[in-house]
């Protein structure tokens, strides 16, 4: 048995089709099906129960899944450890950011390691959110600067810093210096990250305001920095944006008061708790500092 199948396995539980598993697989819908008849046939038991309008998993499939589903972990915590202890041998850290990160963050922990650690090989990864945790928990990552607090067993957390988030706009779209109530932005254009881009920022304006009770012909999606800022300094709609921004607007873009308090950001800085490499203990007293 191979690890293949199980992924294979594993997809075809999930999409309860062989065709949109075979898609998502990147495979042929035939070659996935032999494959799974393969798997079938080593285990002794039929894992799906086949119809013309789905695949549903067997009693004897639910069981196979649970252990599936710890083989496949197991050997992505196997290759993260490997990568692990490669990347401390080597003599290099790899660090994942956000543009907060760059900015407010990483000026002051790079002068810290290059000071103590002058031969260590920093590789520096701008990634979203989601990217970066999806590459620190593979090791390809040894530090991830997000807006996630990961909340798991193997990782360590630092909260590095906390921002205000704040509705900016042209004066010419809110001329007076009345609080907007957060239900008049219906009456106006919106410029919004889109949720892949930035989910938790996303998210905790979403709780408030429920984008899709909006019409899609009033928002403006954007899925960079540069992108956001540019559309706010035209004066192309009003938007939020977290605290660290604000020094990038021109003098005609101001703070909107709102009727209900903003939400506030974190940043943190997530690591393996496991991790040998002797880079992140200097980079710990760093971010202590930061934090401080």
């Amino acid at each position: 048995m191979e690890l293949r199948h199980l992924r294979y396995f594993m997809m075809v539980a999930q999409e309860q089709s062989f065709t949109k598993a075979a898609a998502k697989l990147f495979t042929a819908q035939p070659s996935l099906s032999q494959q799974i008849k393969d798997l079938e046939q080593e285990v002794g038991v039929q894992l799906f129960e086949r119809s013309a309008r789905n695949v549903l998993l067997t009693d004897e499939g639910h069981a196979f899944l649970t252990y599936a589903e710890a083989a496949l972990e197991n050997a992505k915590q196997a290759v993260a450890a490997a990568r692990q202890v490669a990347q401390a041998k080597n003599n290099q850290i790899h660090i994942g950011f956000l543009n907060v990160a760059e900015l407010k963050v990483m000026p002051s922990i790079l002068q810290q390691l290059k000071l103590n650690m002058p031969n260590l090989k920093i590789h520096l990864h701008s990634l979203t959110c989601t990217e970066q945790i999806q590459k620190l928990k593979n090791a390809e990552l040894d530090v991830s600067f997000t807006r996630y607090e990961l909340k798991h067993e193997n990782f360590e957390n630092i909260q590095v810093l906390k921002e205000q988030i704040y509705l900016v706009g042209a004066s010419s779209l809110h001329p007076s210096d009345r609080e907007l109530k957060l239900q008049e932005l219906k009456n106006h254009t919106i410029i919004m990250c889109e949720q892949n881009s930035s989910p938790v920022f996303y998210d905790a304006l979403n709780a408030l305001i429920v984008f899709d009770q909006l019409r899609h012909d009033q928002i403006l999606w954007v899925t960079n920095v540069m992108q956001h800022l540019n559309l706010i300094n035209m004066g192309m709609g009003l938007s939020f944006v977290p605290e660290y921004l604000l020094k990038f607007l021109n003098d005609t873009v101001k703070i909107i008061p709102t009727d209900i308090s903003l939400p506030q950001l974190g940043l943190y800085a997530s690591y393996s708790r496991s991790s040998n490499n002797v880079a992140l203990n200097m980079l710990h007293r760093a971010l202590t500092k930061v934090e401080e």
